[in-house]
């Protein structure tokens, strides 16, 4: 998912398994609503990270 002005997949994993430790199940939801934040805000980018974020976060979530 590596893109110009965009973070890259390592930090997005690991972003994710910190939110997950943190918040448990509630991190996607969490994730979710920075996203939305961010675009209200209009962070197109940082609302693209939160959403790869919580995409990743719900991955995790569903292993459990």
């Amino acid at each position: 998912m590596e893109d110009e002005g965009f973070v890259d997949d390592g930090f997005i994993e690991a972003t994710a398994w910190e939110f997950f430790g943190r918040h448990g199940d509630q991190c996607v939801s969490m994730l979710q609503r920075l996203a939305e934040a961010a675009d209200r805000a209009g962070d197109l980018t940082a609302a693209q990270t939160w959403r790869a974020i919580a995409e990743a976060a719900g991955r995790i979530v569903s292993r459990g």
